[in-house]
């Protein structure tokens, strides 16, 4: 019976945290949805404590031309980057980043990643 009531005690404990973070997914997907053409897929989940957002420009044509232009892909994934006041921030732990990632015919740029935290930060 102890157990039981010091789990229930540990899940209502954690219970604000896992919201905040359950409630990151829809926030950036909303936002970036907003600000991509589209034909274009996001998607977004919680991968190693990150938030993830995989982006995939559509039609394939325009996929490759992004793909193979990697100074053009950069660009267009830092201006994807939430501004620091965009509402998503707040629901992230100060540790936690927001990496935008293109993927093109079912492969993730994983060397393409930009990480939305380190951009905000004063150089």
């Amino acid at each position: 019976m102890r157990v039981l009531g010091l789990l229930a005690a540990l899940t209502f404990a954690a219970s604000p945290a896992w919201a905040q973070q359950s409630e990151a997914v829809p926030e950036l997907t909303k936002e970036l949805k907003a600000s991509t053409p589209s034909p274009w897929e996001v998607r977004v989940r919680w991968r190693d404590g990150q938030l993830l957002a995989s982006i995939t420009p559509w039609p394939y044509q325009e996929a490759f031309k992004l793909w193979y232009d990697q100074t053009r892909l950069a660009e267009t994934l830092r201006d994807l980057c939430p501004k620091q006041d965009a509402p998503v921030w707040s629901l992230l732990k100060s540790g936690e980043d927001i990496l935008l990632e293109p993927t093109v015919g079912g492969k993730s740029g994983v060397e393409a990643r930009i990480s939305c935290r380190k951009l905000l930060q004063p150089s």
